[in-house]
């Protein structure tokens, strides 16, 4: 019972402390963003990538458009490339040893698109809803 307790301490400190870090100030990766979707009839990641422009001020903006892209704005545009694999190393080769030119400068957005399609692939596996942080 107490090892129980020390792992649900050690869950609850770990959201609390990500909870925390998500809110930091953050640059944007000026190759653009990814929006990560599952496939599960096909048992597939997709990692959409999609092109921007950074503003002064370090916003997403439509090269289209020009408007800032917002988190829950609807994106008219297409994206400029998509990758699928069956797992979330297939599809981080994909963007990091794949053909050149990568689609991500950033070191940051590199270890976040990790994190974050490893989540997705998890979410594939146990037949969860993912929603991309």
């Amino acid at each position: 019972m107490k090892d129980l307790a020390l792992k649900e301490d050690l869950i609850h400190s770990i959201k609390l402390l990500d909870d925390k870090l998500s809110k930091r100030k953050i640059e944007l990766d000026p190759k653009g963003y990814f929006l990560i979707k599952l496939d599960p009839l096909r048992n597939e990641l997709i990692l959409e990538h999609y092109l921007n422009n950074i503003d002064s001020k370090g916003r997403a903006i439509d090269p289209e458009s020009g408007k800032p892209i917002g988190c829950k704005t609807k994106r008219p545009n297409q994206p400029s490339n998509i990758f699928r694999g069956k797992s979330a190393k297939e599809v981080g080769i994909q963007i990091s040893e794949g053909h050149y030119p990568f689609p991500i400068s950033r070191l940051d957005h590199a270890i976040y698109i990790g994190r974050e399609l490893q989540r997705a692939e998890q979410c594939l596996k146990m037949g969860e809803e993912y929603i991309q942080d």
